[in-house]
């Protein structure tokens, strides 16, 4: 009875989780991997990194709906079986990554590793000591854009309490004041805090917390920081500096350009990114599109050499190494909802039964995601009635990444 009521609550778990249109962990073990060569080449690079040899990320290109989250939450799955911390994030209104300091502390927050249900480092960082630090490359001064998260961390080290949840506080992206960081370095290490020159500037450092984080999660006992990051295709709605800027961030992120700290990036991104705003798509002339007014105006703001980066951005996200997520044959897409129909079965208490082939014939030419939807409706409808259903269901469309003011919580002008 016990080991029935169990699966019973898996199954509840996994189909609620669909219905909800969040996959989790658990639904990604209980169901099929639709999504096996994303997921095999994303395990490839990882297998590399606990090697020693940190490949570059990957942006993963593919239509509305076909299943690009459930392939990130299965690549976490991965990446912690492997014992990389993870972090995974969908880019919002609220997250953005043309703000580097800013989208640190989203992504540090968020922060899970193998051995704990907790989010962020605390577990780990507290199973260390200070002489530890002292052999780790954290202790390079020269080893970040600036030394200040660096030396946080150190504090840390030395103090205990209210004093220590403080400095945690600031190393996770919530700074603390520096009047405070101050007294709390006296009188953990009874000295003057370091003059810095020049001061830490988040619009300039922020890239110093990530390889701080970074290290530190080396420093635990993990492989690297595996970031994981949904919804990419919402940087087409900043403003023109905003995207410049989160291109940049992103390139920097996917180590397509010297990024010395072990991360591993994967994005996910609609196709309409591509198609509405890096090439001409709605836009009245080509002369409009990203691929080619970024390059121009990173030249104008930043000069020649951020022009050549920015054009090898692009070149490097349509490029080979980012894989396309194609759309799923029948027989794919059969196996799945043989399972989801089984799966709400054991949920529910019922011989549930659904016509597969009727339901994919009348569904049609549609993403994955408007699948699982009619299946769920047609099984939650015959549970209830006790006899077949026929569903009908409408196109979805996949929504604009045009440029959209105000979108982001953070101004364009804002680096």
């Amino acid at each position: 009875m016990e080991r029935y009521d169990a699966s019973r609550r898996k199954s509840i778990a996994v189909v609620e989780s669909l219905r909800a249109g969040i996959p989790t962990r658990l639904s990604t073990r209980e169901l099929p991997d639709l999504r096996a060569p994303l997921t095999d080449l994303i395990r490839q690079d990882l297998v590399k990194f606990t090697q020693g040899d940190r490949p570059p990320g990957r942006l993963a290109w593919g239509p509305y709906g076909q299943g690009k989250t459930h392939a990130l939450t299965t690549i976490e799955h991965v990446a912690l079986d492997l014992g990389f911390a993870v972090s995974r994030v969908s880019l919002s209104r609220e997250v953005s990554c043309h703000h580097l300091f800013n989208f640190y502390g989203r992504v540090a927050s968020v922060l899970r590793t193998p051995d704990s249900k907790l989010f962020g480092l605390a577990r780990g960082l507290n199973q260390r000591k200070q002489g530890d630090f002292e052999r780790s490359p954290l202790a390079d001064p020269d080893r970040y854009s600036h030394p200040l998260p660096a030396l946080v961390l150190e504090d840390y080290f030395f103090t205990t309490g209210e004093e220590q949840d403080m400095l945690y506080s600031d190393l996770m992206g919530t700074r603390i004041a520096v009047s405070d960081l101050k007294r709390i370095h006296r009188a953990a290490r009874g000295a003057t805090l370091p003059k810095f020159e020049p001061n830490f500037r988040v619009t300039e450092h922020g890239n110093a917390y990530f390889g701080v984080m970074a290290d530190a999660v080396t420093l635990c006992g993990y492989k690297g920081w595996v970031i994981l990051l949904d919804e990419v295709e919402l940087v087409g709605r900043l403003g023109k500096v905003g995207r410049m800027q989160a291109y940049r961030n992103l390139n920097w992120l996917l180590n397509w350009v010297n990024c010395p700290y072990p991360i591993y990036t994967v994005g996910v991104v609609a196709s309409s990114l591509r198609n509405d705003v890096w090439f001409s798509g709605t836009h009245a002339s080509s002369s409009r599109n990203d691929r080619t007014q970024i390059p121009q105006l990173a030249a104008e703001k930043l000069g020649e050499a951020a022009r050549t980066e920015m054009e090898k951005f692009f070149e490097t996200a349509i490029g080979s190494t980012c894989p396309i997520i194609r759309p799923l044959d029948a027989r794919d897409l059969e196996t799945l909802l043989q399972k989801l129909t089984e799966l709400h079965g054991t949920a529910y208490g019922w011989n549930a039964t659904l016509n597969v082939q009727d339901l994919l014939q009348t569904i049609g030419s549609q993403p994955i995601r408007t699948h699982i939807r009619a299946a769920l409706e047609a099984l939650d409808l015959g549970y209830l009635y006790k006899e077949p259903v026929k569903l009908k269901t409408s196109t979805l469309q996949e929504s604009s990444v045009q440029e959209e003011e105000d979108f982001f919580s953070l101004p364009e002008s804002e680096p």
